[in-house]
């Protein structure tokens, strides 16, 4: 009738058998069209759920009830959304994939003993075989399961929710057919067992296995009592009660030892029982029945939230096991829920669980923050008292400069000869001066002028006075003859010289000395240190607001610094606490710690039992973890969801290190160690501090004072990042003739030294707040006006570089460093040099130049790292990367919030932050337009900041700029092209635009600090097409003005830009949310995909495009998260 066959079927599967012993393989078969072929492939599948609503063929036993399908929750399922429904059919996959896991493990072990108990004899040939052979059998069909179902575990897990949701509402569907055609079975039962006949000719499609062995019923309805039970048994299992086991309730399993083919002479019987298909386990040791030979007995109590009970008997002393003949032994139950049902009751406890545990977090995490920010309030003081001390070190200094500039230059005193002061000038004071008309170039002149200054005409800082004739009793006696005239001249305070001319009344005609002035000391005059502190005090007062604002903001910055910082460290916390968390969130030192772990979200999803082992203080600490089992934190949801284990934290622990394996043996299975870089949760109230490193970059280009790309950015922001996290840090680099000295603090000369017959001068400056070390070898390499010169030379350049500093580091620094941290090819010789132990961190900044000496490096280092996981990803298959994944890392590259900051951007029209964004962005934009001649107007700016080559992308930038011009946009560009034939095509693409869009669009082809930082700010959308970028700054910078990112997905792009469509669950798993749009391909139709969609928004929807301007700027791009990864890396290439 069916035309297929169930293999192997003993006999049909009747209704009529209300047996207490059923089979736990069941045929995944899918259902066909046929109405009863649904429900027998619903009956396998769903095992004992299904099976237990057959109606019975005889009158009910005395004391039992009949069996009601429980189906108030179908109605509900109904009315879950989509997600409760994609979380049930995921716990569902794995939740049978954790149990048979579990169920082969347990076999495993089964069939190891019956062959141990072959092989010395202990039982006979054919019953060592039966064991053997049940048991490897057993052993193949489930790993069969146990592989289909964790797959299907993890399709669920990645967000299979259409495919769920389908299977679910399938599995609903023939519930309800099932339950249809029972009861038409029941009202004709031999319509149903003929049909039911035919079950053997139906073909089994996933288990060869056979069916349970059920054993006849007992002719007795009414015996409940232990030995007539034990009488009327005439299996190996007998039970008490004898009518079906309501959930919730007790039940007495009975065993005969000698019915069954476990050794019998010296086995202890212990009941191994599974719970809901073997999903939890429990062993019981049966005790011998008073009275009854070889009959051994044990009470359990079932637990409420169960849909099947399976069990098999083990041999305490063999570990042999008696499973029924491959099949396992099973409890009939009554009204139990179906498999459904307890996954959905498993689901809601464990949404319960989390619920509570996160409004708790929430709680903590707020206290957390505001600790965070009352300590980062000290420290906000503390920065603006450094701030106006440093001020005020700087004014002192510039007052000092001055009075050096002002009093400096030495000038002689004049002859009184054609001049007389009546007496010496003295400061503060009034003085005659005399001058002889006749003596000079203005005796011709009827009036007579002095124009007088000081210090050699400081300042320009003069005064013109007339001069009249001089009376005779206003001469000296001792005077020459001439026509003398008089000026009473003011004398300045701080003056030290007097410095005048004279001239005649239309300042036509001068007497100046020939040229050089005339001269006279002042008495009196200020002593040099009494006139700093006098220009200093001037200084001060007119610096008086930039000083407050300057102050302001030093506060301002500490406290977003904390704020940023707390937020990160809370993000990441949250992220992890999908999965791992502590009770209390900061464990304390000296007191125990509950640690919370979801397998269902590592790659111990599906694994039968989790193994919690682990140290202290990075494993340094003498106390270790042993391996512990975990417990389900929430047991009535069967094992499903988050396990727990309570750990003592020692005193004196700074560091909580944790892993986790499915085996106590660590030297087997499945482990999760995060990558190999194990989880490690800080400590709080240790009585012994964390110890810090001393990390020192070895680099060729350090921001700002020596940078010709990212690289040297990252070298002084990442280092600067990790210094704020306690560490010590130093950063190495070339004494460039090119570099511009005054940015470096205290720039000093520390020592010298010998190295390979050359004279190194070692240098010391603080760049950027960072210990900074130039070394200048004397013969030449770093003195040619440049970083970098040709390939060739600089392979040989650098390797020498690195060879000196690398003996500086080990050999002539005071302090030797925990570990070196070298960047791409220019410090790659550092990895693989002798190092003499010091441990080194090797970092990728761009894959596309020396290939070979990156390759030795990360071959030689003890971890490397590129700048973005997505970049990471791209350039793993590399043969100089691909043999080294295990110790190879992708960290996103941030961005300086201080440099990018518009709060307090002095290129700026007015600051904003978040909070005013629109009035902010409107002001920058119109003074874009402004410096680009661009017209006014509700229309948006695309704009596009970047070096034009190949690898930015330059054909899609120009076909964005058309683009932007067809959709009634604006477009601008800064940049420039180093090769000429590129640069000659935008130059021509200029002019093309220039004349057709004349007031729409402008290219500015040269570096321009100020114009990128208004670019920033005043565009809408910010175009990064590049063709691959291993991590890009310039789109993190445009959402820190609130622009949104327009990129292709490749590279660190990726890993920043969410597309609002199409990267919901991708901005979710990072903790963020959407903020661009994003493209794949290379060509113009995958740009109009991205580009098209941000302008119709712009047009269609400003509401919403306010709020993503809003959102994209309260996104955290600083290095907070980036330093916290590479010190892991750090201490991942220590141990």
């Amino acid at each position: 009738m069916f035309g297929s066959r169930l293999v192997g079927e003993a006999r049909p599967f009747r209704l009529a058998d209300r047996c207490r012993i059923k089979c736990n393989r069941g045929c995944m078969q899918r259902p066909s069209r046929t109405s009863l072929m649904v429900v027998l492939a619903q009956a396998r599948r769903q095992s004992a759920g299904s099976r237990d609503s057959a109606p019975s063929d005889t009158k009910p036993k005395r004391g039992r009830k009949k069996r009601v399908k429980a189906s108030q929750s179908d109605s509900s399922m109904q009315e879950d959304d989509a997600e409760t429904k994609m979380k049930i059919s995921a716990a569902a996959k794995i939740s049978a994939a954790r149990s048979l896991a579990r169920k082969l493990s347990e076999e495993k072990a089964a069939a190891a003993a019956a062959a141990e108990l072959l092989s010395k004899e202990i039982v006979d040939d054919e019953t060592g075989k039966h064991l053997k052979q049940s048991v490897e059998n057993e052993v193949a069909n489930f790993a069969k399961e146990a592989g289909s179902a964790d797959a299907a575990a993890r399709m669920a897990r990645k967000g299979g929710a259409t495919a769920s949701l389908a299977e679910l509402e399938q599995l609903k569907k023939e519930n309800s057919e099932l339950q249809a055609l029972l009861l038409q079975l029941a009202r004709d039962r031999e319509e149903a067992e003929e049909k039911l006949k035919q079950l053997p000719n139906l073909t089994r499609t996933t288990s060869e296995s056979s069916p349970p062995t059920v054993p006849k019923k007992k002719k007795s309805a009414s015996v409940k009592l232990l030995d007539d039970a034990i009488a009327s048994a005439e299996d190996s299992i007998a039970y008490l009660p004898d009518t079906p086991i309501e959930v919730g309730s007790g039940v007495e399993i009975l065993y005969n030892l000698a019915k069954g083919p476990l050794p019998s002479h010296d086995a202890i019987p212990v009941l191994k029982i599974g719970y809901n298909r073997w999903e939890r386990i429990e062993k019981f040791e049966m005790h011998p029945v008073q009275g009854h030979a070889d009959w051994y007995s044990v009470k359990v109590e079932l637990p409420s939230l169960l849909f099947r009970v399976d069990f098999v008997i083990e041999d305490k002393n063999s570990g042999a096991v008696d499973n029924n003949n491959g099949q396992d032994f099973c409890l009939d139950l009554d009204r139990a829920p179906s498999a459904e049902e307890v996954t959905a009751q498993c689901v809601k406890l464990l949404d319960a669980f989390e619920s509570k545990m996160m409004e708790q977090f929430a709680n903590e995490e707020e206290k957390i923050y505001e600790s965070a920010m009352k300590a980062a309030t000290g420290a906000a003081k503390e920065a603006k008292l450094a701030f106006a001390a440093k001020r005020k070190k700087e004014i002192l200094q510039e007052a000092r400069d001055v009075v050096e500039e002002r009093r400096g230059s030495s000038t002689e005193e004049s002859p009184q000869k054609v001049f007389k002061w009546l007496s010496q000038p003295s400061a503060g004071t009034t003085a005659t001066l005399l001058y002889n008309k006749s003596s000079g170039a203005l005796k011709s002149s009827t009036s007579v002028s002095v124009m007088v200054g000081y210090d050699s005409w400081w300042m320009q800082d003069t005064e013109a006075i007339d001069m009249v004739p001089a009376s005779k009793a206003d001469l000296p006696k001792d005077l020459e003859d001439g026509e003398w005239w008089k000026a009473n001249v003011s004398v300045w305070n701080t003056a030290a010289t007097l410095d005048f001319a004279f001239c005649d009344g239309n300042r036509q005609n001068w007497d100046n000395a020939g040229g050089s002035d005339y001269h006279s000391k002042v008495a009196n005059s200020t002593p040099s240190e009494a006139l700093v502190q006098l220009v200093f005090e001037a200084l001060e007062v007119s610096d008086t607001s930039d000083a407050i604002n300057g102050e302001a903001l030093a506060e301002k910055r500490v406290l977003q610094r904390a704020s940023m910082k707390a937020r990160a460290s809370r993000t990441r916390r949250e992220l992890q606490r999908k999965f791992l968390f502590t009770v209390p969130v900061v464990p304390q030192a000296g007191q125990k710690a509950t640690i919370y772990y979801n397998p269902d979200r590592t790659v111990l999803r599906g694994r039968p039992d989790v193994f919690i082992s682990g140290g202290f203080n990075r494993f340094k600490h003498p106390e270790k973890i042993e391996a512990q089992l975990m417990e389900p934190a929430v047991p009535e949801a069967g094992g499903l969801g988050f396990l727990q284990a309570t750990i003592d934290i020692p005193a004196d622990a700074h560091t909580l290190d944790l892993s986790f394996a499915d085996s106590g043996d660590l030297h087997g299975g499945f482990h999760d160690t995060n990558n190999g870089l194990g989880y490690h949760i800080n400590v709080s109230g240790s009585n012994m501090d964390e110890p810090p490193l001393f990390v020192a970059h070895v680099a060729s280009e350090m921001a700002p004072i020596a940078k010709a790309g990212g690289l040297g950015d990252v070298v002084t922001a990442l280092g600067r990042a990790v210094q704020e996290e306690g560490h010590q840090v130093e950063v190495v680099i070339p004494k460039y003739d090119c570099i511009d000295y005054s940015q470096v603090e205290n720039l000093v000369l520390d020592r010298e030294f010998m190295w390979e017959g050359v004279q190194v001068k070692v240098w010391k400056g603080i760049v950027e707040d960072l210990p900074t070390t130039f070394l200048e070898p004397c013969n030449g390499l770093v003195w040619v006006g440049t970083i970098y010169t040709d390939i060739y030379s600089d392979y040989h350049r650098f390797g020498v570089l690195c060879s000196c500093a690398l003996h500086y580091l080990l050999s002539e620094s005071q302090k030797r460093p925990s570990l070196i941290h070298c960047h791409d090819w220019q410090s790659a010789p550092v990895a693989f040099m002798d190092r003499q132990g010091v441990p080194c961190a090797f970092t990728i900044h761009n894959m596309d130049f020396g290939a070979d000496l990156i390759g030795r490096a990360v071959e030689t280092s003890e971890a490397s790292t590129t700048v973005s996981p997505t970049y990471a990803v791209e350039i793993g298959g590399h043969v100089a990367i691909a043999p080294h994944h295990h110790k190879f890392y992708g960290i996103r590259n941030g961005i300086d919030v201080d440099i990018w900051d518009p709060s307090a951007d002095s290129a700026l029209p007015l600051s904003y932050t978040h909070e005013n964004v629109l009035e902010g962005k409107a002001a920058a934009k119109q003074a874009l337009r402004e410096r680009m001649n661009l017209a006014d107007g509700d229309v948006p700016i695309v704009a596009c900041v970047t070096r034009l080559t190949h690898q930015k992308g330059i054909h899609l930038i120009k076909h964005a700029a058309w683009r932007a011009m067809e959709r009634g946009a604006q477009f601008v560009l800064l940049g420039s092209a180093p090769d000429p034939a590129v640069q000659a095509d935008f130059d021509a693409l200029a002019e093309d635009l220039k004349r057709q869009y004349p007031d729409r669009a402008r290219f500015w082809f040269a570096y321009d600090e100020p114009l990128s930082h208004l670019i920033f700010a005043g565009s809408d959308m910010f175009l990064v097409p590049s063709m691959f970028e291993p991590c890009g700054l310039t789109q993190m910078i445009a959402m820190r003005y609130g622009t949104i990112p327009v990129v292709r997905r490749t590279g660190g792009l990726a890993d920043t830009v969410f597309d609002i469509d199409d990267d919901i669950e991708k901005a979710n798993a990072a903790g963020m949310e959407t903020n661009g749009f994003s493209f794949d391909g290379a060509d113009s139709g995958g740009l109009d995909y991205a580009l098209n969609r941000g302008l119709s928004l712009y047009f269609s929807d400003k509401e919403a495009w306010n709020k993503l301007s809003q959102r994209v700027m309260l996104m955290d791009w600083s290095w907070t998260n980036p330093a916290k990864d590479y010190i892991e890396i750090y201490y991942k290439a220590l141990s």
